[in-house]
């Protein structure tokens, strides 16, 4: 276990060029890397005791994390005070020339002293090291303290992202619409499909993520009606997750609502869950229909690197 008292690290990252270091109290940063899942995840789970919404992690999932989500251990960062204790975290994850920051965290009793902006100004740093020229991340609607923080750094508002679940046995509201056809995709159907998606996915549902995260399924459906769409999805023992669809034609609802009962009658005792998906998204009027509840939202921020 980690603790604030109780872990140190030689060799820190060296300081960010041309950072006024006596802002941050001698504050320095090392790799991520040079420390195990087992430990990362103690520490996120310790920067979040008192977070606006738990989100509890344990080595196996932080794992599958880092590699869904292309998160560089390497580039990313554990923060210690001029003590040598331990103060907090930020990672990051590069695709092409875009960067992504994620699990930032500060442990509540080293509040108050720039570790934030530290462990920010470090993330970035990197990140135009490797090439990228903007970077993403999202804050938790309502994190008033994170949103100015990364207001401060030129971060600026791109949309609002909706964090939406379903539970087990959850009836639709609406009656099904009537199908005549439903097909499982095979690796090849699911490939075709992906690659007709429309760009604007967050980081977290990127095509890219959904292959990484692997076990994908899908299903095409066709309504008495000939209208036609797919799905795919990743299926867990536990959960349904990373859930995607598309339509062969503008009438986007009732598809969508045909094929989400379609995928939760084949799956009755599994709970659902997507993330992030825009508020302003089409198809969330057939997520609703199918009982699906807002449990959060996001706000995606972006700021350009140069």
């Amino acid at each position: 276990m980690i603790t604030a008292h109780s872990h140190r690290l030689p060799a820190p990252f060296e300081q960010v060029p041309g950072s006024d270091l006596e802002q941050f109290a001698g504050q320095t940063a090392v790799p991520a890397s040079r420390y195990g899942f087992d430990e990362l995840a103690d520490l996120y789970n310790q920067t979040r005791v008192d977070y606006i919404v738990p989100m509890p992690m344990n080595a196996r999932r932080l794992q599958e994390y880092v590699h869904t989500y292309d998160i560089i251990l390497d580039l990313s960062v554990v923060a210690l005070n001029a003590e040598g204790e331990v103060t907090g975290l930020g990672m990051l994850g590069l695709r092409d020339d875009r960067a992504w920051i994620s699990r930032l965290g500060v442990l509540p009793e080293k509040r108050g002293r720039r570790t934030g902006l530290f462990i920010m100004e470090h993330l970035l740093h990197q990140a135009r090291l490797n090439g990228a020229r903007s970077a993403l991340l999202e804050v938790v609607k309502g994190n008033v303290p994170a949103h100015t923080l990364f207001r401060k750094l030129g971060f600026r508002e791109t949309r609002e992202l909706l964090i939406i679940r379903r539970p087990p046995g959850t009836a639709p509201l609406i009656p099904p619409p009537e199908v005549c056809r439903v097909v499982e995709m095979d690796e090849a159907g699911i490939a075709a499909c992906l690659a007709i998606r429309p760009p604007g996915p967050s980081w977290l549902e990127e095509t890219r993520s959904l292959y990484r995260a692997g076990s994908l399924k899908g299903l095409w459906v066709t309504l008495t009606s000939g209208d036609s769409g797919w799905i795919v999805y990743q299926q867990t023992p536990f959960q349904l997750t990373h859930i995607v669809c598309g339509t062969s034609s503008p009438v986007r609802e009732p598809v969508a609502t045909a094929l989400l009962c379609q995928l939760h009658r084949l799956n009755p005792h599994q709970d659902a869950k997507v993330e992030n998906m825009p508020a302003d998204s089409p198809y969330l009027p057939a997520f609703v229909n199918v009982g699906y509840l807002e449990t959060f939202r996001r706000i995606e921020m972006s700021v350009q690197l140069g």
